[in-house]
């Protein structure tokens, strides 16, 4: 939008201060200065183009209610402004509006249409706008300056229309709406009566409804499809319009009626004060004796900030209390984004630009650690990782996305092994061996109405002839015992008991799966009775489709069984011992009968700490006539982790040992 140079000196103070000093802070502002063009008035014409989401600048007023903040000058105070009688009414609009309004109505007599002054055609000159009449420029002046669009009408050719039920005393208002009249009402050279009227929404609730159009100084957009927005004043607008016409075009008012709803109220923000320096960083402060010192943002100039941008700041123990103004409703809508604004007006260009250190690590959950485990599980294996798209081509049962990237790809997968399959095919394609491969990633269902989505990991294995119990047999392909074993050990590994067992029609993974493998050769893992994913080779008819080898073998996994599983043992770690250990065997007899694990029980809680071992090297029994003995060879190894042990030692040691084993046969 153009702003003019003289007229934004009559509402701010910009002595001190030349344009491009201007244009120079409002780019760093966030608002860039296109260009700055001299007219044949020799005044300086300030290009200025506004981010998407302040409506609220795409006006005179607004635009200079950010340059008081930027520069921190106040806006003058211009006695522009008519003390009116406005009759104020309560408003209810059909639950079928998509949105809710506020209404002046005005009633002007003794209206005199003729030319404008020269100031107002000179305004109106600066955004390219020709002067018709002076009523009709007071309209387009208040349009650039307020952002508000009026609509003047004659009143002696309309009739009001009953439109809107006054909710006080049952009667209805005659309000008029821009559909109750034709071109035929507007104003001409002969109107001596208008009706003033203007509109503005209200609406906070249904956003995705509302359509903005730019302003008519801005964009060749017709104004009367523009939605008046609550970030326009609209009665700071409507009395220096009518000021306007009273003072330029003699009109008296009869009547002005202010129709609204209830106030919206906007709940404040609260801001920690810490909350503040920790997202926008430190500031430099030069000094005399330290160049550059790392500083946070002054309360006192934090709270100034806030009341430039007209927001409401009470100060509290440990935080702010703001409240914001409703014409930027539209775009502060979280603490972080008012945390902006400051950063914004205070100067990102005096942060530190710098991204700060953390001596803290983020912490892995147990299961980003499970997962990681499992992949290193299946990689010592020998299976390599594999990453394909969720998105595949049509088979019976995927779902369909509405927006897809490329026509061909437009459903997504319900399981992970078709991918590995094809990606099998291709390899060999290209003459290539056969991969033996492994994904995880998600897979997604549908049950009656509703949609799932989950995490698999599916495998491939086998197809290559490099398996020899000796080196003079011909290598051989992967049996299915084989590669039962392989997957055995990632269970093994993880410390989960699985149940091996036929497939049963009501296993869902069973039923959009169970085309690929041998019907005669698939099995269904089971933990705690609960199924967890299928195991078997491919189907002949799959295998020769693909051009893979005959003996492959596929198994895919729901992957939330296997993380959720907790371990069954806990492993210690220590240090070796750096001393050698001497070994001593006692041998003992008994005539009772005596278990061997019990005995070695009992024996290890009472041990002392300098014996590393106790084993059984021999047991044998002599019958001696009614007699049955029992003969034990213990073998024992002694070791220190802070000196070497001495013969003498480990003798005495012994003697104790063989004392305590004789108490327990």
């Amino acid at each position: 939008m153009n702003i003019s140079w003289k007229w934004l000196s009559e509402l701010i103070d910009l002595k001190n201060m030349k344009p491009q000093e201007l244009a120079s802070q409002l780019t760093l502002a966030g608002f860039e200065v296109e260009n700055i063009i001299v007219n044949s008035t020799k005044d300086n014409i300030l290009h200025i183009n506004t981010s998407a989401n302040r409506l609220d600048t795409l006006n005179l007023i607004g635009i200079t209610r950010e340059i008081s903040a930027i520069i921190k000058h106040p806006i003058r105070r211009i006695n522009n402004q008519k003390h009116l009688n406005i009759k104020h009414e309560k408003i209810i609009i059909d639950d079928s509006k998509s949105c809710y309004y506020n209404y002046l109505h005005g009633y002007l007599t003794n209206i005199t249409i003729g030319d404008s002054p020269t100031w107002l055609q000179y305004k109106l000159e600066c955004y390219g706008i020709k002067s018709q009449n002076n009523i009709t420029d007071i309209i387009n002046l208040i349009e650039i300056k307020w952002g508000l669009s009026l609509k003047i009408l004659d009143k002696d050719k309309i009739n009001y229309k009953n439109s809107i039920q006054n909710t006080k005393n049952s009667k209805q208002n005659n309000i008029i709406f821009e559909s109750d009249f034709k071109r035929s009402a507007y104003i001409d050279k002969y109107t001596k009566s208008i009706i003033l009227c203007a509109r503005i929404s209200t609406n906070s609730y249904d956003k995705s409804k509302e359509i903005f159009q730019l302003p008519r100084h801005i964009s060749n957009n017709s104004i009367s499809t523009t939605k008046q927005k609550k970030s326009c004043d609209l009665l700071h607008a409507y009395s220096e319009t009518i000021l306007l016409i009273s003072y330029i075009c003699g009109g008296k008012v009869k009547e002005i009626r202010y129709l609204t709803n209830p106030t919206i109220k906007y709940k404040p923000f609260y801001i920690k004060k810490s909350y503040i320096n920790n997202i926008l960083g430190f500031t430099l402060k030069t000094t005399i004796n330290m160049p550059e010192m790392r500083q946070e943002i002054p309360d006192k100039e934090i709270t100034e900030i806030l009341n430039y941008l007209n927001c409401q700041v009470e100060d509290q123990v440990n935080n702010w209390k703001v409240e914001i103004p409703s014409y930027r409703s539209q775009d502060l809508i979280r603490v972080v984004d008012l945390i902006g604004e400051i950063g914004r007006i205070y100067g990102f260009d005096k942060c530190i630009d710098k991204t700060p250190y953390y001596c803290k690590t983020g912490i892995k959950n147990n299961e980003y650690l499970k997962i990681n485990q499992i992949k290193e599980i299946l990689r010592s294996i020998g299976l390599t990782e594999t990453i394909h798209y969720s998105l595949v081509k049509r088979e019976i049962n995927h779902l369909r996305l509405y927006n897809p990237l490329i026509e061909d790809y437009k459903y997504l997968r319900d399981n992970i092994i078709n991918n590995l399959i094809e990606a099998n095919y291709n390899n060999i394609k290209q003459d290539n061996e056969p991969i033996e491969a492994f994904e995880l990633g998600k897979v997604f269902k549908k049950f009656h109405k509703t949609y799932s989505e989950s995490i698999n990991i599916a495998g491939i294995m086998g197809g290559k002839e490099y398996y020899r119990s000796e080196w003079s047999q011909k290598p051989a392909v992967l049996t299915w015992f084989q590669a039962k074993g392989d997957l055995e050990e990632l269970f093994e590994r993880l410390q989960i008991y699985i149940r091996w067992n036929k497939p049963f029609q009501d296993y869902d993974l069973y039923h959009r799966i169970k085309h690929i493998f041998h019907p005669n050769r698939l099995a269904v893992l089971y933990k705690d009775k609960q199924p967890i994913g299928l195991f078997g080779q491919l189907d002949l008819r799959i295998c020769k489709k693909f051009n893979i080898p005959e003996y492959t073998y596929g198994f895919e996994l729901e992957l939330y069984h296997l993380i959720s599983t907790k371990n069954k043992y806990d492993y210690y770690f220590k240090s070796y011992s750096k001393y050698p250990y001497i070994m001593r065997d006692i041998t003992l007899s008994t005539t009772n009968h005596v278990e061997v694990q019990t005995l070695l029980y009992k024996i290890n809680n009472k041990l002392d700490p300098l014996v590393e071992s106790i084993t059984i090297f021999d047991s044998y029994t002599i019958r001696k006539k009614s007699e049955t003995i029992h003969h034990l060879g213990f073998r024992l190894k002694y070791r220190s982790k802070i000196n070497t042990l001495t013969n003498a030692m480990v003798e005495n040691l012994n003697k104790k040992i063989e004392h305590t084993i004789k108490k327990y046969l």
